[in-house]
């Protein structure tokens, strides 16, 4: 017996991306809408389907199984392999016409040797990723003086179609944002200077997007991702946007319980009922992508009443305190995040207790669930 399901609501996913194409970095820019590990768990072809319903045909994946299940659904959607493709996907990533980010030296010089075996030749289309300060992937300045020679000797096989990079702390540290733009701007300039015009720029995801502090950011194109699903990374710095939750979670009761004082509840006896209580048991626990972390501390909505978690979270079941609340029947809703009448469990307060963010609570509650779709 288990009803869990986790609700996406694409009306909001709607509301989203009109939400951002009014930003200030976004005005007049195109679009890469990531989707990428399955559209953090929302179902990456129906969110497909609403952005291209609302204008938006340019997606960030990171898996070539991302890539087959858009062409073919999508075959006209423009897709940027954000992380490069594997050497047995080469081919199939040209005849699908990707847009692949280049990200060192080494992969340019092996996407390079690809390109010359291919016949008849046909140039592969870069996103060239600089470095401009996070560490992670990316070329450094040197080697994207090296690059720039290598792509100027190669244009009839390297296609560069785009320059990129990441900010690491545009939500909560601007001097050092300013500083990875300085940088952007210097390596787009050099590229400039050795000829190359790319079509696509873009360094600006949700967390600068939404950062109102940022002026510019040297760019033609932008990169939303958590946004989209209604999370605003920097509600302080934007406060006024309107950004609208996609997911809900909901379950139900399927037995209620008395329980004496003195009593243990649920494994390893870390919570011992203080009087008489009502707990409701919720056929849903980590394996739902409920945190473990929420065992004695998270709560769920009954009746539109927060009814605290009491013991630990199990791997099918957690169990909740619903003595204060009247009313309750077995087969009553359980929200575990979202919405009642007149109270919310967002997907941040989740995250909060988990001691993690609400990017991972999106992909655990996406991986396991059945999902239903509003539109």
């Amino acid at each position: 017996m288990n009803d869990t399901t986790l609700f996406i609501n694409l009306k909001n996913l709607e509301n989203n991306i009109n939400q951002i194409k009014s930003l200030k970095l976004a005005k007049n820019k195109t679009i890469i809408a990531i989707l990428k590990s399955d559209a953090y768990g929302h179902g990456i072809i129906p969110v497909a389907d609403t952005l291209i319903n609302n204008g938006v045909n340019f997606f960030g994946i990171v898996r070539m199984s991302e890539a087959i299940s858009l062409h073919k659904n999508h075959p006209g959607a423009k897709l940027l392999m954000l992380i490069g493709v594997s050497e047995n996907d080469i081919k199939e990533a040209l005849n699908m016409n990707l847009s692949i980010a280049a990200f060192s030296l080494d992969y340019i010089k092996f996407l390079l040797n690809k390109a010359r075996d291919i016949k008849p030749p046909r140039p592969l289309n870069l996103h060239i990723k600089y470095d401009s300060g996070m560490n992670r992937l990316g070329l450094n300045d040197a080697e994207i003086k090296k690059a720039i020679e290598i792509i100027k000797k190669n244009k009839n096989l390297l296609n560069i179609e785009g320059i990129f990079s990441h900010l690491s702390s545009a939500g909560n540290d601007l001097e050092y944002t300013n500083f990875q733009l300085k940088n952007y701007k210097k390596i787009l300039s050099e590229f400039k200077a050795g000829g190359i015009t790319p079509e696509f720029t873009h360094i600006s995801a949700s967390s600068s997007l939404t950062n109102n502090k940022i002026e510019q950011d040297f760019s033609n194109a932008i990169r939303p991702g958590i946004s989209l699903y209604g999370i605003n990374p920097n509600q302080d710095n934007y406060p006024g946007l309107n950004l609208k939750p996609l997911m809900t979670l909901k379950s139900s009761i399927i037995q209620i319980k008395k329980i004496k004082r003195g009593s243990f509840i649920s494994y390893n006896n870390t919570f011992k009922a203080p009087k008489g209580m009502i707990t409701a048991i919720i056929p849903a626990g980590y394996d739902n992508g409920i945190p473990r972390l929420l065992s004695n501390s998270g709560r769920f909505l009954i009746r539109d009443n927060f009814s605290n978690i009491v013991g630990i979270v199990t791997m099918n079941m957690t169990i909740v305190d619903i003595t204060k609340i009247e009313g309750v029947n077995m087969g009553d809703e359980a929200i575990i995040a979202g919405e009642s009448l007149t109270k919310r469990i967002g997907l941040e307060e989740i995250a909060l207790k988990a001691r993690t963010i609400p990017y991972e609570i999106c992909l655990n509650l996406g991986k396991s669930n059945q999902k239903a779709y509003i539109y």
